[in-house]
């Protein structure tokens, strides 16, 4: 339901002489990102990367993402290693860029602290870093503190390079800047529904179920290998339906 309407169900009633009973339990994922894991610029909200992948692969997917955050908050950190959970993904990065900048020292410090908490509640989980996806503006041009995109993604992923060879064998990277071409971002930052698919198709977590169908095909870069889940082949959004962009 539209959260902006702020609804409250009261009951729910079956029809037509139906009745009521749980759906069977789903592996749990729960997939942590900024406003691009959130769903935005896609033309409806099933259509969203997490969402599309989650679906395919017949998972109970959890979207934890924050339009305009997940610059790695270590209290973030902190709710996912409380929560159930049989795969994780991590997205973020874009958003160290500006608003409230990071070098790239403390993005590499910011990710490897984000893991160890994680990894307090999940010591094995299989987990997935995926890296700050294309943002043609900031690839090289400095933020405040003289960091480009580029730089911050590249101390991003040497993080993650680093915890695997420290020992975290459940770890995984898949490197973001050629997931997407300039032509796949409704307004420059925020994926189209073509972008928001081929996230699902290279997004997959590793580890999970090979899902019912493969509609779109993806080729991923994960460390662990490629991924091609399934995901339906969405239209594109309408023109000027993107929400603004984040800064």
């Amino acid at each position: 339901m539209p959260e902006t309407l702020r609804p409250s169900p009261r009951a729910l009633r079956p029809v037509g002489g139906g009745t009521l009973r749980p759906a069977p339990p789903k592996p749990r994922w729960l997939a942590y990102g900024d406003s691009i894991t959130e769903g935005w610029t896609a033309s409806r909200p099933h259509l969203a990367w997490p969402a599309l992948a989650g679906r395919a692969l017949g998972l109970d997917t959890v979207n934890l993402g924050y339009a305009g955050a997940a610059r790695g908050e270590l209290a973030s950190a902190q709710h996912l290693a409380s929560l159930e959970a049989s795969f994780i993904t991590l997205a973020f990065g874009t958003n160290c860029w500006s608003r409230t900048p990071s070098s790239a020292s403390h993005l590499y410090e910011t990710t490897r602290a984000f893991l160890a908490l994680v990894r307090t509640g999940h010591p094995r989980t299989p987990l997935l870093i995926v890296s700050p996806v294309l943002r043609p503006d900031a690839e090289s041009t400095p933020n405040a503190l003289g960091a480009t995109l580029a730089g911050l993604r590249t101390a991003q992923e040497e993080a993650v390079r680093d915890t695997i060879t420290s020992g975290d064998a459940h770890l995984s990277l898949l490197p973001g800047a050629s997931l997407l071409k300039p032509h796949h971002l409704a307004d420059t930052v925020h994926p189209d529904d073509e972008g928001h698919a081929l996230l699902a198709a290279a997004g997959r977590p590793p580890g999970a179920p090979e899902g019912r169908r493969a509609v779109v095909q993806g080729r991923g870069n994960c460390a662990t290998g490629p991924h091609r889940p399934a995901a339906e082949s969405p239209p594109r959004p309408a023109a000027g339906s993107a929400p603004d962009r984040e800064r």
